[in-house]
């Protein structure tokens, strides 16, 4: 008789376990958000489809285009915060964090250097296409460059504060960008073919960004990247066709 409550309240243990941990899934990935963003004009539409992971809780992101060698071509969406300069933990006054303005070159710094150095070329205004960074997964309804058959869709991820035991808060001494960065920026590709079959294009950790930003340089080593590699959980572009 005890062997058969014993076994009956793990059976119960075990399906209220799997119960909490499918729902606590279920609403990472259940909350999707819509945004819409027309970067190019007579662009080919596409949608972006991110699912957030375990430790997605307000990332900042960029989303752009490059061509296969690399050349920044354009931005489908940034995050309000870095576009705009005005982040969630801005200002540090009287013991506490504030909202408010701050120039955080550490937080997206592939994205903040290639757009400074095409900025005299690029006619894309940032308020068309920020907006604040949605709080689950999401989809992104966008345009691509109409005359590009191959191209380069690339992502780039952070999450201040988020440090390990390798990005740890003394890695750095003294460097105050990196003090309120940890693991630096992700950068993910999604390499896209209009010629292909396939209507389906994965986005693949690539690298990681400068820790303090003090480049727009790409580092493919994530060997030492742990909680970042769980912000986003997937992510991919399909063609609208």
């Amino acid at each position: 008789m005890k062997v058969v409550i014993l076994f009956i309240s793990t059976l119960v243990g075990f399906m209220v376990w799997q119960s909490c941990n499918t729902t606590s899934q279920t609403q990472t990935q259940a909350v999707v958000q819509e945004l819409t963003t027309s970067p190019f004009s007579n662009g080919v539409p596409a949608q972006i489809m991110v699912v957030g992971g375990q430790e997605y809780k307000y990332p900042i992101m960029a989303i752009w285009v490059e061509d296969v060698k690399g050349n920044f071509i354009g931005t489908l969406y940034a995050s309000q915060s870095i576009s705009t300069g005005i982040f969630r933990y801005g200002v540090y006054d009287k013991g506490k964090w504030l909202p408010g303005e701050r120039n955080r070159p550490a937080a997206l710094p592939r994205w903040k250097n290639l757009t400074s150095a095409n900025a005299s070329k690029s006619t894309q205004n940032i308020d068309a296409f920020s907006g604040a960074t949605p709080s689950g997964s999401f989809t992104l309804k966008t345009m691509l460059p109409p005359y590009m058959s191959e191209l380069k869709v690339v992502m780039e991820v952070n999450k201040p504060w988020d440090f390990n035991n390798y990005w740890h808060n003394n890695r750095f001494p003294g460097d105050e960008e990196y003090a309120t960065s940890g693991q630096p920026a992700l950068i993910y590709e999604a390499l896209v073919s209009r010629n292909s079959t396939e209507n389906r294009f994965y986005f693949k950790p690539v690298g990681h960004s400068n820790p303090s930003g003090a480049n727009g340089e790409v580092n493919p080593d994530i060997t030492t990247f742990t909680s970042a590699l769980k912000i986003i959980d997937n992510a991919w572009i399909e063609i609208v066709k």
